[in-house]
């Protein structure tokens, strides 16, 4: 038999606590994420930003939307 085509993943208690850390951390960059987006929402329809105020922080919160997409992958 040959052990070098075998591969054989073992989920141990420490593997699988590795893998609860970074689903927590990776959960909470969504949160953190979401929050940022929701600040930036409520500066760009600030009435008293000008036009280019408003595109800058579109474009930041479109920049976090992609970064959210990619966390989720």
């Amino acid at each position: 038999m040959d052990y070098n085509t075998k591969n054989i993943e073992v989920m141990t208690s420490t593997k699988q606590g590795m893998l609860d850390r970074l689903r927590r951390k990776n959960s909470r960059r969504i949160e953190y994420i979401d929050v940022r987006i929701e600040q930036l929402t409520l500066e760009r329809d600030n009435p008293n930003n000008s036009e280019a105020d408003s595109k800058w922080y579109n474009r930041i919160i479109q920049e976090l939307n992609w970064v959210k997409q990619q966390t989720q992958v």
